[in-house]
C-alpha cells in the first residue's frame, strides 16, 4: 500500500479492500496510547470515550478501511501497559476486553508513559522552566532515571503480549516502534523548549524505547514494525510541509510533540506494508 493510497482513502476516493457477503471482515484490535489514537487530529471518531482523544483519520481506521477490516479501537491518551487490564477512564475499560478467540489482527503501540518517561522527560529537558542548561543537562540532572525505566517496562511489555496471545490466540500481532519526535542532532529552539543536549538525549531515549519494543516483540514470536526509520528526517522541528510531528510550539492539527495526519498515514503505511 502506497502513501498515495492511504491518502486517498482519507480523501474518500481510495477503493478499499471489501469482503463478499457470505465472508465475514476480519476482526482488528487496535491497541496503544495516544499516538495510535491520533489525538487533536479532527474529526474526533464517534463515540470513543472522552478523554481518550481517538480521532477518525488515525492510523488504526486507515488500516481497517483499507483492508476491510472491522476495528476495534482500543487506543486512548495516556495509556500505559496497566490499561490493558485496567479501567482508564469512564466508557474506556480495560483494553484487553475488545480481544476475543475470533480477534485476527491486532497492533500494539505502548510503552512510552510507563515510568512517565514521555511526559516526564520533557518537562525535564524543558529550558521554559529554567532548569535545563550546558552546565546541568536534563540526562546528568536525571541521573539515569528514564533509560531505567524502559529497562523496567520491557518486561512489561511481554506481559501485554502473552496476555494478548492467551485471549487472542489465533491474532497476528504487530508491536509498533514510535515515529522520531526529535532529530537525533541540533534542535530548534523557536519550536522546542530544549538544547541541542538535550534534544539528542530525548532522541536516544525514544531509539532505546523502540529497540526495548524490537527485543521484546522478536522474543515473542511476534511482528515488530518500524515506524521510526522512515520518519526520520519528518520530526517537529521540520517545516509544516515536512514534519510528520507536531512541535512543541504552535502545533498544527494535532497536540503537541505527537504525529500530525500525515504521521498517521505513514504509520498506517508501514502497518499495511507488514500486513501485505
Amino acid at each position: 500500500m502506497t502513501l498515495a493510497s492511504v491518502a486517498a482513502l482519507i480523501a474518500g476516493t481510495g477503493t478499499a479492500a471489501v469482503s463478499t457477503a457470505d465472508t465475514p471482515k476480519p476482526n482488528y484490535v487496535a491497541l496503544g496510547a495516544s499516538f495510535s489514537a491520533g489525538v487533536g487530529i479532527s474529526p474526533s471518531a464517534t463515540g470513543a470515550p472522552a478523554g481518550c482523544g481517538r480521532s477518525e483519520k488515525n492510523f488504526p481506521r486507515l488500516v481497517a478501511k483499507a483492508k476491510g477490516y472491522d476495528l476495534t479501537d482500543m487506543s486512548c491518551g495516556g495509556a500505559q501497559t496497566r490499561h490493558m487490564t485496567e479501567s482508564q477512564t469512564t466508557g474506556q475499560p480495560g483494553q484487553f476486553t475488545a480481544l476475543s478467540e475470533s480477534t485476527d489482527v491486532v497492533t500494539l503501540q505502548l510503552g512510552y508513559n510507563d515510568g512517565n518517561v514521555y511526559s516526564g522527560a520533557i518537562a525535564d529537558c524543558s529550558q521554559s522552566g529554567s532548569m535545563s542548561s550546558p552546565l546541568a543537562p536534563c540526562e546528568v540532572r536525571t541521573a539515569g532515571r528514564y533509560p531505567a525505566e524502559i529497562l523496567l517496562t520491557g518486561p512489561k511489555i511481554a506481559g501485554v503480549i502473552d496476555g494478548i496471545k492467551a485471549r487472542a490466540p489465533r491474532a497476528r500481532i504487530l508491536v509498533l516502534a514510535y515515529p522520531a519526535v526529535y532529530p537525533s542532532q541540533g534542535n530548534c529552539p523557536l519550536q522546542n523548549p530544549f538544547s541541542a543536549e538535550d534534544t539528542a538525549f530525548l532522541n536516544r531515549l525514544e531509539v532505546q524505547l523502540n529497540d526495548m519494543l524490537r527485543t521484546q516483540a522478536l522474543a515473542k514470536g511476534v511482528e515488530f514494525v518500524d515506524t521510526y526509520t522512515p520518519s526520520v528526517g519528518h520530526d517537529s522541528c521540520k517545516s509544516q510541509l515536512t514534519r510528520w510531528m507536531e512541535p512543541y510550539s504552535n502545533p498544527v492539527g494535532a497536540i503537541r510533540l505527537h504525529p500530525n495526519a500525515k504521521g498517521h498515514q505513514h504509520m498506517a503505511e508501514a502497518v499495511l506494508d507488514a500486513l501485505d
